[in-house]
């Protein structure tokens, strides 16, 4: 059986429920986690939140860099290649003595909440990252309410609202990914991605076909999404097949896409032509044979 189907075959309705928040922190640790007590509505209310998940989510598609999931589907990822999720799972899993009981100060302004469900030696994860009305920046403009017997009435403790959904999820070694967006703000590092773009722009074989990395540099800047596309670009390495700038050329000049050369043949980015470019460089500008147009594509998996 695969984590996904476990996951999705995992007992929920018997499991042990456990809440904890957490926050980011700056020492190698990354992540400081707190336990919530709970009454039994409550874990009653996790348990079918989970058990509607697993009936919206009936399929499962890799992660990579630039893979997106539909509303029905999940990413499946290494733990193995999440330092960020690691810590937190860390944070939560050390000894009692090691953690606190959550106080109100904790669960105001925490990044996010964790719900452990446990099954006697399996437990699975569910992630959420917390919506702003959770910063005490926020709640300072919010009157707790409540209606009861058709009347409004103050609520004089403070209230906290939780989503009908998780953003990922963990069990065993695999992460599943509902949410790609929150989970990568949630637990996952940007340095990597700016990392892999540094090498790339001293890559001797990227040299060999760009004129300039210094236009480049100044277009994909701190963008993440660029920043990905650009990892993607090193990972394929489509630029070191022989004879690539002789291609691109031939096609940019026929299909009329105003790519720019220099008298040695190598590539000229400007800011109007480095976005052509990188689609290039990823192999997402493809072209219908049905419809003969040419689409921009955010991801692409060969057949």
């Amino acid at each position: 059986m695969t984590d996904f189907s476990e996951w999705r075959t995992f007992d929920y309705q018997n499991a042990i429920v456990q809440l904890w928040v957490f926050k980011n922190s700056s020492t190698l640790a990354r992540f400081r986690a707190w336990h919530v007590r709970t009454d039994e509505e409550i874990e009653n209310m996790f348990r079918g939140v989970l058990e509607s998940e697993v009936t919206r989510i009936t399929e499962s598609l890799p992660y990579t860099i630039l893979s997106q999931n539909n509303d029905n589907s999940c990413l499946l990822h290494s733990l193995n290649e999440s330092e960020g999720l690691a810590s937190l799972l860390v944070a939560v899993n050390a000894p009692e003595t090691e953690n606190t009981i959550a106080q109100l100060k904790q669960l105001q302004g925490a990044s996010g909440y964790l719900v452990k469900f446990q099954d006697g030696r399996r437990t699975v994860y569910a992630v959420k990252k917390t919506a702003p009305t959770w910063k005490p920046k926020f709640r300072r403009r919010l009157m707790n309410t409540m209606f009861v017997n058709g009347e409004l009435s103050a609520v004089p403790s403070e209230s906290f609202a939780f989503e009908a959904y998780f953003d990922f999820y963990c069990l065993n070694s695999t992460i599943l990914v509902a949410s790609r967006r929150a989970y990568e703000s949630a637990v996952s590092d940007k340095t990597i991605y700016r990392r892999s773009f540094e090498d790339l722009m001293v890559d001797p074989g990227f040299a060999m076909v760009v004129s300039d990395t210094e236009p480049l540099r100044r277009f994909v800047g701190e963008n993440t999404i660029h920043l990905k596309r650009m990892t993607a670009i090193k990972q394929k390495a489509l630029f070191t097949r022989p004879g690539f700038t002789e291609r691109v050329k031939i096609v940019s000049e026929a299909r009329n896409w105003g790519i720019n050369f220099d008298s040695d043949g190598k590539i000229v980015i400007c800011e109007d032509t480095a976005r052509v470019v990188i689609q290039v460089f990823l192999d997402h500008r493809l072209f219908s044979e049905v419809t003969e147009t040419i689409y921009d594509v955010p991801d692409a998996e060969a057949i």
